[in-house]
């Protein structure tokens, strides 16, 4: 695997500060050098993870996420984002938990969505607008996924119901949880937009990783 740094073109990287409020001790870096939570490897991470922040990232720990984020940054694999999140989730206890932002408070709304009886015909017009869309069921459960590339796999064409298609069953965050968790989780799952659904597991919205990078780079500003 080749090793890419984009230390230089990331605008969190940039702009990222070393947290000197370390646990008792503190440490230098070398002139020139980046923040520790961005010292990009393309293997293994040498970040020590709190268990805190872990949330089973370490059973396919050298995955890495496809997709370009907005701005020319590409994150990283889960130990570099692992290690970014550790880094903001300190400085935001030292400062009563700010910046840590709820998907309710986050996530787009409303939300468009399909049915899984819909042909692809039916929600092209959708895919103008977006490139993904949450498939519910009669009472707006979420049921599935459907993204633009699905439509290679259609055997009939337009006419090929959604059903056929669609990505099941879907994976979903409930409103309260927090931005930092959908970070992790769609670098876990290598997806690019999770279904935001409140307690009886109704669609109520949708975040995108543009949403998650947006916000984060909006903690580092506070």
């Amino acid at each position: 695997m080749a090793c890419v740094s984009t230390f230089q073109s990331c605008p969190i990287a940039r702009r990222a500060k070393i947290n000197t409020r370390s646990r008792g001790s503190s440490s230098s870096v070398a002139k020139g050098s980046p923040p520790p939570a961005f010292q990009f490897q393309c293997r293994a991470s040498t970040f020590a993870a709190d268990t805190s922040l872990r949330l089973e990232l370490d059973e396919n720990p050298e995955a890495i996420i496809s997709g370009a984020w907005p701005g020319n940054c590409s994150l990283l694999s889960y130990d570099d984002l692992r290690a970014y999140l550790e880094s903001q989730e300190t400085a935001a206890q030292a400062d009563d938990q700010r910046g840590v932002a709820l998907l309710s408070e986050t996530m787009s709304t409303p939300v468009l969505v399909a049915t899984a009886d819909q042909t692809l015909e039916d929600v092209e017009c959708h895919f103008e607008a977006v490139s993904g869309l949450p498939v519910v069921d009669s009472g707006l459960r979420c049921v599935g996924v459907i993204v633009k590339n699905d439509r290679a796999r259609a055997s009939h064409g337009s006419k090929t119901k959604i059903s056929e298609v669609m990505t099941s069953p879907a994976i979903t965050l409930s409103s309260d949880k927090t931005v930092m968790d959908a970070a992790v989780l769609m670098l876990k799952k290598k997806i690019h937009r999770l279904p935001v659904v409140n307690q009886d597991e109704k669609v109520i919205g949708i975040v995108t990783r543009a949403d998650v990078l947006r916000v984060l780079e909006g903690m580092l500003k506070i």
